[in-house]
């Protein structure tokens, strides 16, 4: 029999099979297939275009789901959706799943680990397409329900993962705070010594260290109810020896702090420059747009169920891990001036 490389594939061709004959990847793929979020040069769009008529690729999640004896249900468990960044995140997730035709179920787990057990325990019983996990918590898996790992890295190496680098994004803010010349520079993070924290205080200390200046006894942590943490916050900034500048780990931290150094009557940034993470509305649109890492939540939440389909059901390599980048988002808080907002 001849060689023809055009031939369809015996098997069902998936997005991987599409991006191999179109020279590229398959999260471009998915840009294409999904009108975004990202954009595809006419070029490229047209090599996708063309890889998917010659392969006869076609999506189809919620028939896969109910050929496989499964629902057109998926879970998604996340920590507080009252925290305004997974609150967001939780309606990328749930908009992205409805246009797939699939449902979301979503649990508040608190951060704690049972909670999240008795989620993921009544929600495989739904038989779901597939378990969204935002924290490494949740490392108990003892039933046949596929499992993607966002914002938050697998606990093992095997699961597979969408998440953000963390690492980098710290750096490119802590150093847009120090080419406006500011020196002391305090880290407030979360009472979680793992996960994105991990990334996000690593790129603050990697920073400070490249431009020769201490870390030590600079780290400030909070509790994650805004409350607490403006009462753990506020004999930070009351001393003397207040810091120049904070860098908050994410947006939440980053606002509370604002809020307690207005309430002490401090300027921001006259007084003290604060930044943050994560890049949620509130902060990015308010009356004083905070300069934070803007995160590309509907980019992850598309990635999410791509590497759903593509790892448990379009036969994909297992322990797939996608990370993705944020952008710099300048608002006023840094010192940049009130006409000086926008993304980098």
């Amino acid at each position: 029999m001849g060689g023809d490389s055009t031939a369809r594939p015996a098997r069902r061709p998936t997005l991987l099979d599409v991006g191999r004959l179109a020279g590229t990847s398959t999260a471009v793929v998915s840009y294409v297939l999904n009108g975004g979020p990202r954009p595809v040069s006419a070029k490229t769009r047209v090599k996708v275009e063309e890889a998917i008529q010659m392969l006869g690729y076609r999506r189809n999640p919620l028939a896969g789901a109910l050929s496989g004896g499964r629902s057109n249900l998926v879970g998604l468990l996340v920590p507080d959706t009252a925290n305004a960044f997974f609150g967001e995140l939780s309606r990328y997730i749930e908009a992205e799943g409805r246009r797939r035709g699939l449902l979301t179920l979503l649990g508040n787990t608190g951060y704690g680990t049972s909670l999240g057990d008795e989620y993921a325990e009544a929600f495989s019983d739904l038989r779901p397409r597939g378990m969204f996990v935002t924290t490494g918590e949740q490392a108990r898996q003892d039933d046949e329900t596929p499992r993607v790992y966002i914002q938050w890295a697998a606990p093992d190496t095997t699961s597979p993962s969408v998440t953000f680098n963390d690492f980098q994004g710290a750096r490119l803010v802590v150093e847009h705070l120090l080419r406006h010349g500011y020196e002391d520079i305090f880290c407030v993070a979360g009472e979680l010594d793992a996960g994105p924290a991990v990334g996000r205080e690593g790129g603050w200390r990697r920073a400070m260290e490249g431009a020769g200046l201490p870390t030590e006894d600079r780290l400030v942590r909070v509790s994650f109810d805004r409350v607490e943490a403006e009462t753990a916050v506020r004999p930070v900034l009351a001393g003397e020896d207040r810091p120049r500048a904070i860098y908050a780990t994410t947006d939440e931290q980053a606002l509370v702090t604002i809020r307690a150094a207005t309430s002490l009557g401090l300027r921001v940034p006259e007084d003290v420059a604060v930044v943050g993470f994560d890049g949620i509305r509130e902060a990015r649109l308010g009356s004083i747009p905070l300069t934070t890492v803007r995160l590309p939540l509907e980019e992850l939440a598309v990635r999410a169920f791509d590497v759903l389909e593509e790892t448990f059901y379009e036969g994909g390599p297992a322990g797939t891990s996608v990370v993705l980048d944020g952008t710099l988002s300048i608002g006023v808080t840094c010192g940049c001036g009130h006409g000086a907002s926008g993304d980098r």
